[in-house]
């Protein structure tokens, strides 16, 4: 049984498999994302915490309600994103999930 991972606890899950709760978001922040073959879809993700991820799903993740996503936590890293720095000394990272299975629960 896979356990619920908190936003807290992101960093000692990465590569796991791991379950968060959430809602699709609709408000988008801004959030590196990546394209893969295996995972094409993509959605920004609300969880409980009142943070936002990036999950990449292998279909459309059609749920008006509320969600729980199991998947692999990834952890996403880049340059800094801020363009007026000229030696990119910083490495921004983001967590985010590649969707193995979902479970929508429209009711809440």
């Amino acid at each position: 049984m896979v356990e619920i991972v908190e936003y807290s606890s992101f960093e000692k899950n990465i590569g796991k498999t791991v379950k968060v709760k959430g809602v699709i978001a609709k408000a988008i922040w801004q959030h590196l994302t990546m394209c893969t073959k295996e995972f094409p879809f993509m959605e920004y993700f609300d969880l409980d915490e009142d943070h936002q991820i990036v999950i990449y799903s292998k279909d459309t993740i059609e749920c008006k309600g509320n969600l729980e996503l199991i998947g692999e936590l990834l952890k996403v890293k880049s340059e800094t994103k801020d363009p007026r720095r000229k030696i990119h000394d910083d490495i921004y990272f983001e967590y985010q999930l590649n969707v193995e299975t979902w479970k929508c629960n429209e009711s809440q």
